[in-house]
């Protein structure tokens, strides 16, 4: 049955109710919060041109979960070669009017009308909606956009002008779900391109029952920014709480948005130093949307360390009691191995004061050197040491 939408009332009826090609609604408006609204209820605006606003929820849905994507080895070398630069919500207007132009084979005209095209970047200027870009020499070649609510990325559409260019887009915004705890990429409909990197059909009903579990709180609603650092916080010296949390509101000052944080978790010291200063060590993990390349978030966290209290003696053997500590576990996917600075952290994956608080808050995200997840990686550690997660204070 097809519905004409109130233009008063915002709500859809049952997306169950569409007609067989997935028609469901007519009318209504591109407003934030109708389309936010048709969102969570599995529902979505296709139409052309000088048509009325069309709603579709088809049957099957096309999706892929975060953790089954697994890229072509083709495409991993592409990835790595560095060919393309890929950045985050720097052009989202360019990238979404670029995917209305971009001619494709058997489409005739574009759905990406004006009317569309501001209605969305409404919802980036509200920190919903989100675009990955990817330039060659400087020149924007390809990306995609979406929406991001819950622990959901919604895609839209996609162009490439060059080969490659937009996988290696969607490759790196899988690589951002995985860093920020999102495990669902909603592609809407079946395309050859989508299914060669890994999307699926679903039906309907098996996609609203996950839909409808999303915890919608969870949205990570602000302009992204081009890099993710996963940081470990810890100490045991003094009020260790109040610590972190200072340093949590520098990091932030310094660095850029604290997106993600995992709950306290205390540790038993280790070491010779146990019996000299036996107070348990508390830890937690954070994640920081950034701006600054590596080596200056070393430098910040450094300061930081420094300015809270921490003296740290390169003199020293083995682990030693400190009001904080600031470890680099992951920026992005990168692999770096220098005298300051080594990516991702080298013991990481063998302490499990480390990946219990990761496993809380991504723990999808793949190790890019041991090609494992978080929680793998947990799963696998031989440390023995007790972890105690701490109820919120």
């Amino acid at each position: 049955m097809i519905y004409r939408l109130d233009p008063e009332y915002v709500g859809f009826p049952n997306p169950e109710e569409a007609e067989p090609e997935g028609l469901i609604a007519i009318g209504g408006d591109l407003k934030p919060k109708r389309l936010l609204e048709a969102y969570c209820s599995g529902i979505f605006p296709w139409y052309n041109e000088g048509e009325p606003i069309l709603w579709w929820s088809l049957d099957p849905r096309m999706v892929l979960p975060v953790a089954d994507f697994q890229p072509r080895k083709s495409l991993q070398r592409v990835v790595r070669s560095g060919k393309f630069e890929v950045r985050i919500d720097t052009c989202f207007e360019e990238v979404m009017r670029s995917c209305g132009s971009t001619v494709r084979e058997g489409q005739d005209g574009t759905w990406v009308t004006e009317e569309m095209v501001e209605a969305y970047v409404q919802l980036h200027k509200m920190g919903f909606a989100h675009s990955f870009e990817t330039f060659l020499d400087g020149e924007l070649v390809g990306g995609l956009y979406g929406e991001s609510i819950g622990d959901w990325f919604f895609g839209e559409s996609m162009f490439h002008l060059v080969s490659d260019a937009s996988k290696v887009a969607f490759c790196r915004m899988i690589d951002f779900c995985r860093m920020h705890g999102l495990r669902m990429v909603d592609a809407q409909q079946e395309t050859k391109h989508l299914f060669s990197l890994g999307a699926r059909p679903i039906p309907r009903s098996d996609y609203l029952q996950q839909l409808y579990a999303m915890p919608q709180d969870r949205t990570l609603r602000y302009y992204w920014r081009n890099n993710s650092v996963a940081l470990l916080l810890g100490g045991n010296q003094g009020n260790v709480r109040l610590i972190m949390d200072l340093a949590v509101e520098m990091l932030e000052d310094e660095l850029g948005y604290v997106c993600l944080e995992s709950s306290f978790y205390e540790t038993e010291p280790w070491g010779d130093f146990a019996e000299e200063n036996p107070q348990p060590f508390l830890n937690k993990a954070i994640i920081v949307d950034t701006d600054l390349p590596a080596s200056e978030v070393l430098r910040h966290v450094l300061e930081i360390e420094a300015r809270l209290g921490r003296s740290r003696n390169p003199e020293a053997q083995g682990y030693t009691s400190r009001p904080i500590d600031i470890d680099l576990i992951f920026y992005n996917t990168q692999v770096v191995s220098d005298p300051s600075l080594t990516l991702p952290h080298p013991r990481m994956h063998l302490r499990r004061f480390v990946l219990e608080p990761l496993a809380e808050i991504i723990p999808g995200y793949v190790h890019p050197q041991f090609k494992k997840t978080v929680v793998q990686l947990l799963a696998e550690c031989p440390d023995t040491s007790v972890i105690r997660k701490l109820a919120e204070s």
